[in-house]
């Protein structure tokens, strides 16, 4: 398989993300015009290290917050919404969003891409690790161990809370860890699907929207497809059967079981807008 993009790892700064750090940063860029990630002004504002800045930004585009340009300081529509609707990010349907955003970015975030992607349920770090280490060394082989395996050490905190790390109320918690979508057991590590009203059906139809741009599907493909709902969110099948049909309720689809294929239907198309404003009510001119 070729790639036309490389994978670059590290740009994390060996941070993963910080509770609250989103949020401040998203109302500094709403605030104030200088960019807030240029020379100490990230400092200043932001009120920590100036690698934890370049580690911010890197997130923050990863995780499409902000726009990908060199010297831009510009909130994305993701994060002007995210600004309009939940500034504070106190919502878990913003950080399932998030999650959404850095699991399907395979070219920024390439850790996080290949583990929601893909099917193995459970797994031993160091396993994993030699795992990850030889499918990007393989695709290219200039790549270096070390990098990768601090991208997977910064994968496990930002999903884990480290139950030895102290109070789990201070800020070296990641939020991406509140959705429970990884859990340790002793030394295995277990993907766990959320339970049905933690997660919102309109944050499953965007996912398949984008996943099938808005063609049709059949359901038992999609349990194997890249990106789709069921594998980056961790669905158990019954599960996301169930969401298909609250979509389908809400006439967002339709399904076609002639023939015995069972053959997803758009009936709607959603822009992310139109998913906020459903989910939190109210206008919005962002």
């Amino acid at each position: 398989m070729k790639h036309q993009k490389q994978y670059r790892f590290k740009r994390n700064e060996t941070f993963y993300i910080r509770d609250g750090w989103f949020g401040k940063a998203i109302n500094a860029i709403n605030e104030n015009k200088r960019n807030i990630f240029r020379k100490n002004d990230g400092v200043e504002f932001l009120g920590i290290g100036a690698n934890m800045v370049k580690s911010l930004k890197y997130w923050l585009q990863a995780a499409d917050i902000i726009d990908k340009k060199i010297n831009s300081n510009r909130l994305t529509d993701f994060g002007k919404l995210l600004n309009y609707y939940d500034s504070y990010l106190d919502k878990s349907f913003s950080w399932f969003l998030i999650h959404y955003f850095l699991v399907t970015n395979e070219f920024d975030c390439e850790i996080f891409w290949y583990i929601f992607n893909s099917n193995i349920k459970d797994f031993k770090k160091e396993t994993m690790r030699d795992t990850l280490i030889k499918y990007y060394l393989d695709i290219d082989n200039n790549l270096k161990e070390k990098y990768i395996e601090n991208d997977f050490n910064v994968f496990l905190k930002s999903y884990v809370i480290d139950k030895n790390g102290g109070n789990p109320e201070d800020n070296y918690i990641c939020p991406l860890s509140y959705l429970k979508l990884l859990e340790k057991r002793g030394d295995i590590y277990h993907k766990r699907s959320p339970l049905y009203n933690e997660l919102s059906y309109l944050i499953v139809f965007y996912a398949l929207q984008e996943c099938f741009n808005n063609k049709s599907f059949n359901i038992e493909d999609s349990l194997n497809t890249t990106n789709s709902p069921f594998r980056i969110f961790n669905l158990e099948k019954n599960t996301y059967l169930q969401y298909l049909d609250d979509i389908k309720r809400h006439g967002l689809i339709t399904v076609n079981k002639t023939a015995g294929l069972n053959i997803v239907y758009f009936e709607k198309k959603l822009e992310l807008k139109d998913i906020f404003r459903a989910y939190f009510g109210g206008y919005n001119n962002v």
